[in-house]
Parts: structure tokens; C-alpha cells; sequence
């Protein structure tokens, strides 16, 4: 599949939420490498990891002092972060069929994701990102964050803020309050699903230890609807969602890991 053009007048909001940027997240975030930077922001966000900050060993823990200042205080954010419980009555949202293949997967966990209502509770959405997520030990996808941290990691990877109350998948809670007093609903279309380049390199490579895990990249148009004053009004996003999934033999179906990266580019209003 072919990613959609960017190059369009526009802001567009590139977050990274690469857990420490190790392993085969690096390549997914040069993609956009040499693109004219004055149509775009660039906001990283998430656990990330300086150059040259990898994941220990096997066997063996890194201590803090052998962390840099940005991955300390990230991994604090994450510790400070509330565990979400999940609630087993919304995981019928994804369809079970889907939950037998990758692709079906990755597109069904996307539309579901950010098809939002703001009418309704955040943390309900939250909770259901909580019913739908898996764990991995992967060094490449899980990084240096310790492994009693690891269930809060899908969570904190669809809320985590870059810049601004819209720059992750699921908004901050004072901008679904803000959505929601404007009746505000989103609608997903034009879902696609692909495998990232960087991703297959790295399973061919004989990096990746863990069989059952993998990633895709999801691009898909979301239209949001908002009412102000009696009017109706809709804009529409080009996003582009790169994410983590564990599977079968790891897992017994297909769950959600964590966002690397997400993309918006505003397209129009109507």
C-alpha cells in the first residue's frame, strides 16, 4: 500500500510514542525524513530514548543512573500513570473473526479506536483499550520499560500528550469535555493496513525473538462533527497510526501492544 501524500498546506501532528526508540521503531521514524518541515510539526511524545540508549542485556536490568534524564522522566510519568482496569462487557466491539488475523486486527482495533464519542465517558474508552491489550517481552517493541510496567503501556500509549490536547489518539480528557459540550462524534473511513517496511527488515534480519508479535501501519480518514451555535459542521483528518500486536503462539488471538506512531493532517472543513 502506498502511503498517502503529505505534502498538502496544513498542520500536521507527527507523533512519535516509540517506546524508547530502539529496535525497529528507528526506521519507522525516519519515513518522514527530508520532507518540507513548513507544512508540519514534528511532536514526540511517549518513552523515548536517546541516541544510543538500548535495551539492557538479557538477564540484565538497567539501573537509573545508566538512563538519560528524558527516559527517567517519561518512565516516571508511566509509573505515575493510574492502571486502567478492563471491562470484559465492551470487548465484543472488535468482532471476534477479526481477532483471528493481523490485518483483520489491526483495522478493526483502529476504526474502533478513534470512532469516537464524546458524549460518552473517556474512561470507558480507555477501559476498552484496556480489554483489548496484550504484553510482550519483545526487547524491540518493550524497550526499557521494566516489566511491572508493561500493562499500563497500551493505555499510555494512545493517551500520552506531545503537543497539544489532539495530538494522540484518544484526546485529553479536557478536550473530549470540550468535544462533548459541542456534541462532538467522530466517524472513521478509508481504513488500510500494511506491514512497515522497517518492521519485516527487522523479523528477516532474525532480530525479533518473540513469534507471536508483529506491527502494522493503519492510514484511515477521520471525520469529526461537531454542532456550535445550531450549525453542523465536519472536518476531516488524513491519520496515519503505526502499532504493536501480539498474537498466536504468544497469545491465543490477536491484542493490542502499543502505539509507535501517529500522524494527522487536517484535509477541510464542510
Amino acid at each position: 500500500m502506498n502511503r498517502p501524500s503529505f505534502a498538502r498546506p496544513g498542520r500536521c501532528a507527527v507523533v512519535a510514542i516509540a517506546v524508547l526508540v530502539v529496535g525497529w521503531v528507528v526506521g519507522v521514524g525516519l519515513w518522514g525524513a527530508g520532507r518540507d518541515t513548513h507544512e508540519e510539526t514534528r511532536q514526540a511524545h511517549g518513552i523515548q530514548a536517546p541516541q544510543g540508549d538500548l535495551p539492557a542485556p538479557a538477564g540484565r536490568d538497567l539501573d537509573s543512573g545508566e538512563l538519560g534524564p528524558v527516559v527517567q522522566e517519561q518512565l516516571a510519568q508511566l509509573r505515575a500513570m493510574p492502571v486502567i482496569q478492563p471491562d470484559p462487557s465492551l470487548s465484543d466491539r472488535v468482532p471476534a473473526e477479526a481477532k483471528t488475523h493481523p490485518d483483520l486486527y489491526a483495522a478493526e482495533f483502529v476504526r474502533v479506536l478513534l470512532t469516537q464519542d464524546y458524549g460518552r465517558p473517556r474512561q470507558e474508552h480507555l477501559a476498552w483499550v484496556a480489554t483489548e491489550a496484550g504484553t510482550t517481552a519483545e526487547p524491540l517493541i518493550v524497550g526499557l520499560v521494566p516489566p511491572e510496567l508493561r500493562d499500563r503501556l497500551p493505555v499510555y500509549s494512545v493517551v500520552a500528550q506531545g503537543d497539544g490536547p489532539t495530538s494522540s489518539p484518544i484526546p485529553s480528557a479536557a478536550e473530549w469535555a470540550r468535544l462533548a459540550a459541542l456534541g462532538g462524534y467522530t466517524t472513521v473511513t478509508d481504513i488500510r493496513v500494511s506491514e512497515p517496511l522497517a518492521w519485516s527488515n527487522a523479523v528477516e534480519a532474525g532480530r525479533v525473538t518473540d513469534p507471536g508479535v508483529t506491527a502494522r501501519e493503519i492510514t484511515a480518514t477521520i471525520t469529526m462533527h461537531t454542532t456550535a451555535g445550531g450549525a453542523t459542521s465536519a472536518s476531516r483528518s488524513s491519520v496515519s497510526l503505526t502499532a504493536d500486536f501480539v498474537g498466536p503462539p504468544t497469545q491465543p488471538s490477536w491484542r493490542f501492544v502499543n502505539v509507535v506512531l501517529y500522524t494527522s493532517l487536517p484535509e477541510g472543513r464542510s
